[in-house]
């Protein structure tokens, strides 16, 4: 296996609001979220790395119960606090819009879509729970992920990164 060139460690603090039922049946839940993201690579010296940001993010879920199919939107906007490259942004961008649809106790697909003005970045998953196979007790996931991003690493944002990837998930 090839060596890790640069990791990201990404502690969030946030909060996520009680269900509000602002749009009837239409939209089974809807929420609010906000936070606050402190992003670094962990390293000193030259190739140290971080940035900070503010988000919020309001969450749509549509489910029909009778097929028990889910769609979820997820449009998210933030603004940076803290940058040590000010290019990153031009990278990153500040706006991204997530997308998820599937049944809870099978396939879950998942979209980000990322707008910056050095180009859009993707990111799609696939995620099977493998509670049946493997654990009666515990949720994990299956997890295939499919990226086409720019800015995915700290160390060489301005890099497009192109990867298929495949893991275990714990949360999905």
């Amino acid at each position: 296996s090839k060596a890790f060139e640069d990791t990201s460690y990404k502690p969030e603090f946030f909060y996520r609001s009680m269900n509000i039922d602002l749009f009837g049946h239409s939209v089974t839940n809807f929420f609010i979220q906000g936070g606050y993201q402190h992003e670094s690579n962990g390293r000193g010296g030259f190739d140290s790395r971080s940035t900070d940001m503010i988000s919020v993010q309001p969450i749509f879920i549509f489910y029909h119960e009778s097929s028990q199919l889910g769609l979820g939107v997820s449009p998210r906007i933030w603004a940076y606090l803290a940058n040590e490259d000010k290019d990153l942004i031009d990278y990153r961008g500040y706006f991204n819009l997530g997308i998820a649809a599937g049944k809870a106790d099978s396939w879950v697909f998942h979209s980000d879509v990322y707008w910056a003005k050095e180009g859009p970045s993707v990111v799609l998953d696939a995620t099977y729970p493998l509670r049946e196979i493997l654990f009666n007790n515990l949720d994990i996931y299956l997890q295939v992920q499919y990226a086409n991003c720019l800015a995915e690493s700290l160390l060489h944002f301005r890099e497009r990164t192109q990867a298929l990837r495949l893991g275990i998930a714990i949360i999905r």
